[in-house]
């Protein structure tokens, strides 16, 4: 590519200005726009320039499969000239992407075991770097037992535990979160006129109180999205079902391109339509998923038609998904106390990752002896099968000697895998829990900063940053050490407070630190001032927000 060329296109562009206006108040640290080219008819050199990048990384993402993609089956995606969004609708979605994450962080039990969570971000980045080149802005997993997945502008994925264990194949589960990457890449959410966008805004209320409900009484939530569903989308249920083909559509291709199987989205179709043949049988409400994404006989035959013009994946793959599944099912069971031990000591004569939940249960219940023998019957396998259950085998042992304290060699486990992926959150999260609880929180401290700094939403990784400052306030030397980790556990208090929409109490958890500050006669008063302004008016702008 021609550097001269992009090179002319920076400097004869420019950003716009109110990009450096807003991300300097910013809507929370470390959460900022990105900047966005403003494009006219003289533009031609930098539209070629994004054109030749874009075929670059279509070229690169069809690497993932063997075969050639026919010309007819190529991504839909938006034209990027006369339909992107300008800088106010882009800093607006952001907004109200934030406003999502922190009402239902604040409003449901969700599922934040960091491996689970791991696997599911990696499936969902993978998925999403086929279309967008903006990353997600988070990925919520919740904890409950019904078929549900949504989206929300901005970027927000939230799937159910219940949609895991409804699946059969990580294929199947990729299908439904391919499915929603499409309506965010499609622009369905944030495309067309206003009464539209009034029946989005209406649809994410729906959501929002629809998840809090299904919490309690899983039949409550379904009304509250079968009213907030009829509510906005009677005057457009035609694009609604145009919405859901094109979806399904461009959800396959995304698939395809990232290496999973498309012929599982029909197969997860099948399921559903089951379910709810089963369910209005009995005269109970329909699953959550189908209320947002109506499921027809026309739609799920020709989901079924057009995966069929898909070759299937091949047997090493389709063994690879498997065995990865086969884990994430059995952890999910076991993390959510939804099976029983009589159900896992049957599975695990099959199933090494249920025999993995068996060794778990039994770390929970303090039969360490039990735990241990699982445990060298796992490390007697084969090398290679021992690799395709790690990092998540190192990981439910270091639980299992984390519940006898066995904190230093519980580290140990922890630390063979963090050298192999240095890049995993989820072993970074573990690592530094258990150097925390073992008098090493500037260790801990140190691994925990750049999760918070990629990903601002990360609540688990704040949460840790707190317990570690907080252990550092009890064991620190002198008194300006322990104001200052005070100060800084207060600070990290705030932030998970502020992404679970307790904006009153974050804002509470600055002003004693601000006090804190005030007191310091060291050098690091100004700078602990400056971050906790900038905190509070990020606070006080996502509590002004108004979708």
């Amino acid at each position: 590519m021609n550097d001269s060329k992009t090179k002319k296109c920076s400097a004869s562009e420019g950003f716009d200005k109110a990009f450096h206006n807003k991300a300097r108040t910013g809507l929370m640290q470390g959460l900022r726009p990105q900047p966005l080219y403003r494009f006219n008819r003289q533009s031609k050199a930098c539209v070629a320039v994004l054109v030749a990048l874009l075929s670059l990384s279509q070229a690169s993402a069809a690497t993932y499969s063997s075969w050639q993609m026919p010309e007819s089956q190529t991504l839909n995606l938006p034209n990027l000239r006369g339909q992107g969004l300008s800088f106010s609708e882009q800093y607006q979605n952001q907004l109200l992407g934030a406003w999502s994450l922190q009402n239902i962080n604040g409003r449901v039990k969700m599922e934040h075991d960091p491996w689970i969570q791991e696997t599911l971000k990696e499936m969902t980045w993978r998925l999403n770097a086929q279309v967008r080149q903006q990353a997600p802005l988070g990925l919520v997993i919740i904890d409950n037992p019904n078929i549900n997945a949504f989206a929300a502008p901005g970027g927000v994925i939230g799937i159910n535990t219940g949609t895991i264990l409804a699946s059969h194949s990580m294929d199947e589960l990729a299908s439904v979160v391919a499915h929603e990457v499409a309506h965010i890449s499609q622009r369905h959410y944030e495309s067309g006129a206003d009464e539209r966008r009034k029946a989005l805004l209406m649809q994410i209320g729906g959501m929002l109180a629809a998840i809090a409900a299904s919490a309690i009484d899983g039949d409550a939530g379904a009304a509250v999205i079968a009213g907030s569903q009829t509510a906005s989308m009677n005057s457009s249920m035609a694009f609604s079902r145009n919405n859901e083909r094109e979806a399904d559509r461009v959800g396959m291709q995304i698939m395809t391109q990232a290496g999973y199987d498309p012929r599982a989205m029909p197969r997860f179709f099948a399921t559903l339509n089951q379910r709810t043949q089963l369910n209005q049988t009995a005269n109970q409400f329909l699953p959550s998923f189908i209320r947002s994404h109506p499921l027809s006989a026309e739609r799920l035959s020709d989901a079924q038609s057009r995966a069929q013009r898909y070759p299937p994946l091949s047997l090493a793959e389709q063994q690879r998904h498997q065995a990865l599944f086969d884990l994430l099912y059995w952890r999910v069971q076991s993390k959510g106390d939804h099976v029983s031990k009589t159900a896992l000591d049957t599975a695990a004569k099959n199933s090494l990752g249920a025999k993995m939940a068996l060794m778990y249960w039994y770390g929970q219940q303090q039969r360490y002896a039990e735990a241990d023998k699982i445990m060298a019957e796992m490390r007697a396998l084969p090398e290679d099968k021992l690799q395709t259950l790690e990092p998540l085998l190192s990981i439910t042992y270091s639980e299992v000697l984390s519940e006898q304290n066995k904190w230093p060699q519980a580290i140990a486990q922890l630390e063979s895998q963090q050298r192999l992926y240095p890049e995993r959150r989820d072993l970074r999260l573990y690592l530094a829990e258990a150097l925390t609880n073992n008098n090493e929180p500037l260790k801990a401290q140190a691994l925990l900063k750049p999760l918070t700094q990629e990903q601002p939403s990360d609540r688990y990784a704040w949460q840790s940053l707190q317990l570690a400052n907080e252990k550092l306030a009890k064991t620190a030397d002198s008194k300006a050490l322990v104001t200052i980790a005070t100060i800084n556990a207060l600070r990290y208090r705030s932030h998970d407070q502020m992404w679970s929409g307790r904006y009153e109490s974050a804002l509470t958890s600055l002003m004693q630190a601000k006090q804190l500050t005030e007191q310091l006669q060291t050098s690091a008063a100004r700078p602990l001032q400056a971050n906790i302004n900038a905190e509070m008016q990020a606070i006080k702008t996502a509590k002004d927000f108004e979708p």
